[in-house]
């Protein structure tokens, strides 16, 4: 679990970094930041969006969404975030949720992290996660200094979310195939691209309704093994 700890503590203290040093820039500087950013985080989705099978990934992001809508899971992480503020953060910050939401997504969907709690949990290699700790770090402080505290909270859903990966590192090591692992990075890029779509403005997501998406490439490649 060191990995997991050390990458969620560095998203949580570099996300608060950010978030407190972002008030001190100028407001034209914030404005360009929080321009430029999102384009960043697309070109992120997209790299990933490209992998997989278009079919098993479209299918993947359908039935997520579906199921994350008949859960209101989205309606759920926000009660959650709003618990978390009045409970840690002084005064009003009317983006906590948005920047708790998107960092837990954006840390949490790709592909990088379930294979490096893979390593993690069946043979004690943590060289991944140390690497995804540094990208998550930095990618959290930046993104902090326009969206705010939320962002450094998203790395409790983190710990949570890749602590669970671990303890079940065993069960899924001989489902992830390379297929498996190209469908999960595509249903993660799409969701990525929505987050991106949202940062600008463009579209109203329930960002995470869009959760379950990345169970079902999982769910799909155990059927795969058993016949």
């Amino acid at each position: 679990m060191l990995g997991v700890i050390i990458n969620a503590v560095t998203v949580f203290v570099l996300g608060l970094l950010g978030s407190l040093l972002g008030n001190r820039f100028p407001e034209n500087i914030q404005k360009s930041i929080m321009k430029f950013l999102p384009l960043c985080v697309l070109v992120i989705g997209m790299s990933s969006a490209l992998k997989g099978d278009t079919i098993i990934v479209i299918i993947s992001v359908v039935l997520g969404v579906i199921i994350g809508e008949l859960f209101k899971l989205d309606e759920k992480l926000n009660t959650f975030a709003d618990f978390l503020q009045r409970k840690f953060v002084k005064g009003e910050e009317s983006n906590f949720s948005e920047g708790f939401i998107n960092g837990s997504l954006l840390f949490c969907v790709g592909s990088m992290g379930i294979l490096g709690c893979i390593d993690a949990g069946v043979s004690g290699d943590y060289d991944l996660l140390f690497a995804k700790a540094t990208i998550d770090g930095l990618s959290a402080f930046f993104l902090a200094t326009t969206m705010g505290f939320g962002m450094a909270f998203s790395g409790i859903s983190l710990l949570i979310y890749q602590g669970a990966v671990v303890l079940i590192a065993g069960f899924l090591a001989p489902i992830l195939s390379p297929d498996v692992i190209a469908n999960i990075s595509g249903t993660g890029g799409i969701t990525i691209i929505a987050i991106c779509l949202s940062m600008l403005n463009l579209v109203d997501y329930k960002l995470a309704n869009a959760i379950p998406s990345i169970l079902i490439p999982i769910i799909y490649g155990f059927i795969l093994k058993l016949f």
